[in-house]
């Protein structure tokens, strides 16, 4: 039996949590702690509000109420629906609690004691008109990595950097707008800087962390790592338990990560054993640790909570922290602060929906190693096709047979049939469990649901194929006995996602009670002939609700005069991986001169192999709006000739830089849908002789276009016609003697797409 401690990041309390939070980290934090204890493990899972952000504080002065009450009313919020989604907190509390208190200042002072804490003072952003310093969020501007023009004072939503207010383009005041001063204020700043080599190392042990996690850290330690201040000019928060800092409080990421120690403390003691929670954090104890997190958070829990455990001394390092990347809606961070329908957030969607069907969707949807987007079309899709009609729909059919044909009982196989042969039923489930349990322990949740939901499809089809409802009653009997098995197993494999309807699917079994610990390794032990059934019901109801989420769906596209814009970049793949869930797909990361590379789902793999793609140069439709593909954000398409159903890549020249723009892309180009895209007659040509009156004439496959310009004869490239039977066109390039050409030989008249 293992030690595991789930570490779950700490939700603001200034509002109602959404569905990006849900499947970012909250949901992938129950579905681990619920997975270890079905394996019999010892697990504490805690988090909390965090009440001292200053976003509540934002919050409050726009209310006109105290940031006590704002924090106590969305705390009590969150925390219901938390219970109504089924969540398996050992402690779900509050950063305004005395244990918490105690251990933040207790904290600050074995880092001051330790030398890892100095006095510095330093220029802070200040409101003239409201005449205070400006904390965080209390402070708006311009980042400088990526241009975003309403970054924090400490992080940037857009790119996800840490900052510091003096980073900001154009720092302002976000109440009331007013231009930022900046002047002498001291402060107590953590030395990161001293913890380098202690940090490197422990980066360095770490084996099969997230990739997009590890990178976050190497970075950081790349560029060197600075003292960064852990208090601020506030009077709401921890106070500093030294003299003469009255209006000063703990920074709220320093307030806040010690959270999962002060948690686990206020565990023990309400469980009246003060001293439990030593079996969790004393370093030396066997236990494993996971953070779990979203995209905006890795800096703060790879580099600057493992340094404070190092500067404290004596307490467990994160063994892994399994950090989520952004949920997005119209390619933007599903957000707080900049969402407008009330659709995302939780309690709204518990007023309408089940919650397991929330959990499911939130765990097909999450954003595990790429951002994806939010389709409230493909939630209504995956309830019905994947819950009702695939998963719901064979319980209902092998329970109602058994209580037909077999009086509500489980038959009772042939003697002579042997499970554990191989390719038999027995066989089977030992193999797909193996693998299920493996993707579990890697902390591969979707990859772990994926493999269960492949297990619902293969039973459906064996249950099919096989007709037990004409079948002889031996052969019968057989076939409803071991589909009993293999849902026993799903419903097992699936508790971790879906804990209320695997309780129901284990009750309608006819077992005692719900998955339970050690149950996970019992899916392999052969249901028992003769149980008597539950009443039987349907799984997944059908919902009458209807999507009410329009209004942040894709908004339909203002038809406009002429052609839509195509605005093509040049770029450069930097990686490739198969796509989870679908086998004609890559997933790729694309260079196009952004601070962050692209993410692209291409169907490519029947075309080239990820080492033909990789460091390729190609050509990005920049301006398609982002499409989910299998559960997965596309952030554009890369252009291609389409020859004989075989896709042959467009290049794009060695000289020219990843970024740029085609000629005749102008600074009002819009985002078009795939339609449009698709609508776009776009071809290759060959470059003829001179055009009457002017241009040249352009061979594309049995018929010439005119298109302006000299271009030079027997150029091949690309043309974009004016129209379907359309004899004009223009010459799509990057300059005069840098066209788009595909990579191999096509003939003329060849469709782009």
């Amino acid at each position: 039996m293992a030690r595991v401690l789930v570490a779950v990041a700490w939700p603001y309390a200034n509002g109602p949590f959404h569905i990006g939070h849900l499947a970012g980290a909250y949901l992938p934090g129950d579905t681990f702690a619920r997975y270890h204890r079905l394996r019999g493990d010892e697990v504490l899972m805690v988090s909390g509000s965090d009440m001292h952000g200053t976003p509540a504080l934002v919050t409050a002065e726009k209310e006109g109420v105290t940031p006590a009450e704002i924090a106590n009313r969305y705390h009590a919020v969150n925390k219901a629906a938390f219970e109504k989604l089924g969540f398996s907190f050992d402690l779900f509390t509050t950063t305004h609690t005395v244990v918490h208190e105690r251990t933040v200042q207790e904290v600050f002072l074995a880092l001051l004691e330790h030398g890892y804490v100095r006095r510095q003072t330093a220029e802070g952003a200040y409101c003239p008109k409201h005449q205070r310093f400006l904390p965080d969020r209390y402070l708006v501007g311009t980042c400088p990595h990526c241009g975003f023009a309403e970054a924090r004072g400490d992080e940037c939503d857009h790119c996800g950097r840490p900052l510091e207010p003096r980073q900001l383009g154009n720092p302002r005041c976000l109440l009331c707008g007013t231009p930022a001063e900046f002047r002498p204020t001291e402060h107590f700043y953590l030395e990161l800087d001293r913890l380098q080599g202690q940090l490197t190392e422990y980066i360095r042990s770490r084996k099969g962390w997230r990739p997009g996690t590890l990178h976050v850290a190497e970075n950081f330690l790349a560029e060197g790592l600075h003292p960064t201040p852990i208090t601020r000019d506030l009077e709401w928060g921890i106070p500093i338990p030294l003299d003469g800092y009255d209006r000063k409080r703990f920074y709220v990421w320093f307030d806040a990560v010690t959270g999962y120690l002060s948690a686990s403390k206020e565990w023990a003691i309400r469980a009246g054993r003060p001293d439990a929670w030593r079996r969790y954090w004393i370093e030396g104890e066997p236990v494993r640790s996971y953070y779990f997190v979203g995209k905006d958070n890795k800096f703060h829990h790879t580099i600057v909570w493992p340094g404070m455990l190092l500067g404290v001394g004596g307490l467990h390092l994160p063994d892994d922290v399994p950090a989520n990347e952004w949920l997005l809606t119209e390619g933007e961070k599903v957000s707080k602060s900049r969402t407008g329908a009330e659709d995302v957030f939780i309690p709204s969607l518990l007023e309408r929906y089940p919650p397991d069907v929330i959990r499911f969707y939130a765990a097909l949807l999450a954003p595990q190693n790429h951002d994806t987007e939010l389709n409230w079309d493909e939630f209504h899709k995956v309830r019905d096709e994947i819950l009702a009609n695939q998963y719901g729909n064979l319980v209902q059919r092998t329970l109602v047979l058994i209580r037909e044909q077999h009086g509500g009982k489980i038959p009772t196989p042939p003697k002579e049939w042997d499970p554990t042969r191989p390719g038999e039923v027995g066989d089977h489930l030992r193999a797909a469990h193996e693998r299920i349990t493996t993707e579990f322990e890697q902390v591969h949740l979707k990859e772990a649901l994926d493999a269960a939901l492949e297990e619902v499809r293969e039973s459906n089809r064996r249950f099919h194929d096989a007709h037990p409802w004409n079948a002889e009653e031996a052969d019968r009997s057989r076939i409803l006995y071991e589909t009993v098995w293999r849902l026993k197993a799903i419903a097992t494999w699936m508790a971790p996602v879906l804990p209320f309807s695997s309780a129901e699917v284990f009750r309608m079994l006819g077992a005692s009670g719900p998955p339970g610990p050690g149950d996970w390794d019992r899916v392999l032990d052969p249901p028992v002939p003769g149980q008597i059934l539950g009443e039987i019901r349907p799984l997944f109801p059908r919902s009458r609700e209807e999507s009410k989420a329009a209004s942040i769906a894709t908004p339909p596209v203002t038809p406009s005069t002429g052609l839509p814009p195509l605005a093509a970049r040049a770029g450069v793949i930097r990686s490739v991986a198969l796509h989870p869930s679908a086998d004609k797909l890559y997933v790729m990361e694309v260079d196009v001169g952004e601070p962050s590379p692209r993410t692209v789902v291409a169907g490519l793999r029947s075309s080239y192999t990820p080492e033909q793609l990789t460091g390729r140069r190609v050509v990005l439709l920049a301006n398609l709006a982002p499409r989910t593909i299998r559960r997965m954000t596309s952030q554009g398409m890369v252009l291609a000739a389409d020859q004989n159903d075989r896709a042959v890549l467009l290049s794009s020249p060695e000289a020219v830089a990843p970024g740029t723009f085609v000629i005749g892309r102008s600074a009002g180009d819009r985002i078009i849908s795939y339609d449009e895209f698709a609508a776009i007659p776009l071809l290759v040509g060959r470059i003829g002789g001179p055009a009457p009156g002017g241009g040249r004439l352009v061979d594309v496959g049995g018929r010439t276009v005119r298109v302006p310009g000299d271009w030079k004869e027997g150029t091949i490239g690309v043309v974009r016609l004016m129209g379907a039977g359309a004899e004009e066109g223009e010459w799509i390039s990057f300059g005069p003697d840098l066209p788009l050409t595909p990579s191999e030989a096509v003939a003329p008249g060849t469709k782009v797409r």
